[in-house]
């Protein structure tokens, strides 16, 4: 019980009522229906308010998230400072009943915050189908996924889908990040499991690439593209990588549509990766957009320093031969600052380098080895690198990139150059457009007709990826 005496429930109802309509100029939509839905006033006073959450999960994320805003939003409302405390009014899978303080954000155990469950999953009977286009990668399991800060919210929600698919709120989950962040690890991860355990009928894991592959050959084939939902139709998980490249696609988009909102509607589960949130896709139809925004956006940061030595460690724990020392793990991780997928190549190197002179590596091994590599690894992108790029690329300069010449062998590499520095950097159309010596609109036509280019020139479209790749 509370020291005060509890206000009556529409009093409580009517102060909560408050505090989320004045949540919805400081909070977007999506946010309010994902996280603030489940949410009710459990027992209020005149300095503390309880509220019940249905799950660990939500717990968290709204403890870490969201709590300073309610607490203010509060005050503002009563005239008082108010205590919020969140308590988990039910179980569920792979989140265990705790309650914490919202002033203690440290009450956590010691699996990064979320609580491991006491709650075994549900098998389905009979064997699982599993569809692939490009094959799983078997080191891509949870085991093998290192935790951080970075990634925790990602990692727990993928637990939470695997474990118990289609008995959550994340659906669609929607995992967003840059190259080599882990995304298609946790997205296979989530494959992996349900295989292992049982957990669906029928996992089905596509790159859209491939998924868009797929819908030309069977409308090549089948002359009518109605039917193609019934690829799909006994899915009870989907997993789709990369969705960004669907951007553009107006045909091959309708049918993931459709597809998407059969399968949501049967409540079966979907999970998305993409390279940045949905909203700054350009070429996503809005319908889609709008699906996306009922389920849970999780992103992956670049990994701190602590989680950079930790992955590092787990990869080189099969190094029995001590050819690596930790001395040289941690001049990795400080080194190597840009992505996972960075910090594994690397390693690989030093490795390789172990293996063939049966050497052990120690730090000014390492400083010669990767010298190179680390300068250009942790190279930040700008318009500049990428004018260099291409100008090389396509034996021009860049002075003749920038001028205002309209030939075709210097227009070509200048619209090339201008729809990368759009996709690899932050900056603005405006800004792009000022160090081409062109404004925005020259810009977004530019990017446009590279787009309508890169779809139906595949020589094309290895060129440019090369280009890209360089700065992954």
């Amino acid at each position: 019980m509370m020291g005060e005496q509890t206000l009556i429930d529409a009093t409580e109802k009517s102060l909560w009522s408050q505090c989320l309509d004045s949540l919805r100029t400081k909070i977007s939509d999506s946010a309010l229906n994902t996280w603030f839905s489940a949410l009710e006033v459990l027992e209020s006073t005149s300095d503390e308010m309880v509220i019940g959450v249905p799950n660990g999960f939500v717990l968290e994320y709204v403890l870490h998230h969201y709590r300073a805003i309610i607490e203010s939003t509060l005050e503002s409302l009563l005239g008082n400072p108010i205590r919020v405390t969140f308590t988990v009014t039910t179980r569920g899978p792979h989140l265990e009943l705790f309650q914490a303080d919202a002033r203690n954000p440290d009450a956590r155990n010691d699996f990064g915050g979320f609580p491991a469950s006491d709650v075994p999953w549900v098998k389905t009977r009979g064997p699982v189908r599993v569809e692939v286009t490009v094959p799983l990668n078997v080191n891509y399991t949870f085991d093998n996924f290192v935790i951080g800060d970075c990634n925790q919210l990602a990692h727990a929600a993928c637990m939470a889908v695997a474990e118990a698919p289609n008995q959550n709120n994340f659906n669609p989950l929607i995992l967003y990040g840059g190259t080599g962040m882990g995304k298609t690890h946790l997205v296979q991860a989530i494959a992996h499991f349900c295989i292992e355990n049982e957990t669906v009928r029928k996992v089905v894991y596509r790159t859209s690439e491939e998924f868009t592959r797929e819908y030309i050959e069977f409308v090549q084939k089948n002359k009518d593209s109605r039917t193609f939902y019934q690829v799909y139709k006994d899915t009870d998980i989907l997993l789709i990588d990369d969705i960004q490249f669907l951007a553009g696609k107006q045909s091959t988009q309708e049918e993931f549509f459709n597809i998407f909102s059969i399968l949501h509607s049967l409540n079966k589960q979907i999970v998305i990766t993409s390279d940045r949130p949905p909203s700054e896709i350009k070429g996503l139809h809005t319908r889609l957009l709008s699906r996306f925004d009922t389920g849970l956006l999780a992103d992956l940061q670049p990994p701190n320093l602590e989680t950079r030595l930790a992955i590092l460690q787990k990869k080189s724990e099969g190094d029995g031969d001590g050819f690596i020392t930790g001395d040289v793990l941690t001049y990795v991780a400080s080194q190597v600052t840009s992505n996972i997928r960075e910090l594994e190549g690397t390693l690989i190197k030093l490795s390789a380098y172990a293996s063939f002179t049966h050497m052990a590596v120690n730090v000014d091994i390492a400083k010669q080895i990767l010298g190179d590599t680390i300068r250009n690894v942790n190279q930040p992108v700008t318009i500049k690198r990428i004018l260099d790029s291409v100008a090389s690329e396509y034996s021009t300069t860049v002075s003749l990139m920038t001028s205002q010449t309209r030939k075709k062998n210097v227009a070509e590499p200048r619209q090339i150059a201008m729809y990368m520095a759009r996709q690899l950097t932050d900056n603005s159309l405006h800004t792009i457009g000022l160090a081409f010596g062109r404004d925005y609109s020259t810009v977004i036509h530019s990017v446009k007709k590279v787009e309508q280019t890169l779809e139906r020139d595949l020589d094309l479209k290895k060129q440019v990826d090369r280009l890209m790749q360089a700065f992954a």
